[in-house]
C-alpha cells in the first residue's frame, strides 16, 4: 500500500503545475510562482519516497517526466509569457516556446538515455524553471531573453550537472 505514495506525490507535482497555469489565467502571478515552487517540493519527495518504499518503476519515471514538463516546462513559460508579452511581444512568445521545447527534449532524453547515471546530462528542468522565475525579477527584459536562451541551451546540452539523489551509481563514460 505504501508503494502508491510516490505516485501520489508525483500527481501533487502535476497538480501544482496545473494550478500555476490556472493562476496565471486569473492574473495571480505570485500564486502561480508559489505553485511552481511547491511542485519542486513534491518533485524532490516523490523520488525519495519511491526509493524508500522500493517502488521505482518505468511507470513512475514516465509519470514524473510528464508532471515535470507541466510544472517546470509549461507553467514557467506561461508565467514568463504573461509577464512579458506586452513588453517583449513576439520575443516573449519565443522565450516561452524555446524554454518549454528544450525542457521537453531534456526530459525525453533523460528517460531514454540517462536516468541511471549519478550525474545529470544537461541542466535539470526544475533548476532551470526556478532560475527562469528568479531571473525574471532581477533582469531587464532584453537580458531575460538571453538568459532564457542560455537556460534552454543548458537543458539540452551535454554538460554534466551533479545529482544529489542517486548515490553510489555509475557515471556515464564518453
Amino acid at each position: 500500500m505504501l508503494n502508491i505514495i510516490p505516485s501520489l506525490l508525483t500527481i501533487g507535482n502535476f497538480l501544482c503545475g496545473m494550478l500555476s497555469i490556472f493562476s496565471v489565467l486569473h492574473q495571480r502571478i505570485g500564486k502561480a510562482i508559489l505553485f511552481i515552487c511547491l511542485g519542486c517540493l513534491f518533485d524532490l519527495l516523490d523520488g525519495r519516497a519511491a526509493r524508500k518504499f522500493k517502488a521505482t518503476s518505468v511507470f513512475g519515471k514516465e509519470l514524473d517526466s510528464l508532471s515535470d514538463i507541466v510544472t517546470f516546462g509549461v507553467a514557467p513559460a506561461v508565467v514568463i509569457y504573461n509577464i512579458y508579452s506586452e513588453t517583449l511581444g513576439s520575443a516573449a512568445l519565443f522565450m516561452a516556446l524555446i524554454f518549454s521545447i528544450s525542457g521537453l527534449i531534456r526530459l525525453a532524453r533523460f528517460n531514454a538515455k540517462h536516468s541511471g547515471l549519478s550525474t545529470f546530462i544537461g541542466m535539470p528542468i526544475p533548476v532551470s524553471a526556478i532560475l527562469l522565475i528568479v531571473l525574471s525579477f532581477v533582469l531587464k527584459p532584453a537580458y531575460l531573453v538571453v538568459a532564457t536562451i542560455l537556460l534552454s541551451y543548458l537543458m539540452v546540452s551535454h554538460i554534466r550537472f551533479p545529482s544529489f539523489k542517486k548515490k553510489h551509481m555509475r557515471v556515464e563514460k564518453g
